[in-house]
């Protein structure tokens, strides 16, 4: 998988720089360049239409994937995100709180829901708020995830609980993403110990992709 696989065809193109658009007054850290590669995974790729992302902050991977499932025609995107900035005081809470300064209670998951409704795509997302991990135990196992894209609390031990409560749910042929790879030591670790059974596909605009070989 090439990382300039995004540019297969100039309709593709042209509805990668519309998403582009929708997504470029949303505050978030996901590239444009890492936006377009989660569009393809659940779009094209995914053997199920079901998303999982983990860590949603305002919506901007959020309305990528939600695009991705609009355009499949299938699917559905579940964000999990306490909305609240960092779980258990990860190591960007800091820079999370200096973003939410003057905040009131539930105006940063109002923005996200609003910049969900701005882009068109809020009826393809279902909100999880709560612990990422903590979530996992309700998620309806009759959705097996195509897609499970890791970006929440950023400790090695929290994106492992993530990993282990998330990934059992993920079917052989489906993806997991983390984020911030090579970025942040937490998620760079854990993608480096992975079992045999994923397979590192592509690493590059700072996220990295594995493909699930077995159930």
């Amino acid at each position: 998988m090439s990382g300039h696989f995004f540019l297969q065809s100039p309709t593709l193109h042209t509805r990668l720089l519309d998403i582009q658009a929708k997504v470029a007054p949303i505050q978030g850290w996901v590239s444009d360049q890492a936006g377009m590669m989660l569009y393809q995974l659940a779009r094209f790729y995914a053997p199920t239409g079901t998303v999982v992302e983990l860590g949603s902050w305002k919506g901007r991977s959020t309305v990528w994937l939600a695009h991705a499932v609009k355009d499949r025609g299938a699917g559905r995107v579940f964000a999990v995100d306490t909305w609240k900035g960092t779980q258990n005081g990860g190591p960007d809470e800091q820079t999370c709180q200096a973003y939410l300064k003057g905040y009131q209670e539930n105006q940063l998951f109002e923005e996200f829901l609003q910049n969900l409704a701005n882009a068109g795509v809020a009826e393809c997302v279902q909100p999880l708020k709560g612990d990422t991990s903590a979530a996992s135990w309700h998620f309806p196992r009759k959705h097996p995830i195509g897609l499970l894209f890791i970006d929440a609390d950023h400790n090695y031990e929290a994106v492992k609980r993530d990993f282990l409560s998330w990934s059992p749910m993920v079917p052989a042929g489906g993806y997991v993403v983390f984020d911030d790879v090579p970025s942040w030591p937490g998620p760079t670790r854990l993608a480096s110990e992975l079992p045999a059974s994923y397979r590192r596909i592509y690493m590059g605009w700072n996220i990295c992709v594995f493909q699930k070989l077995q159930g």
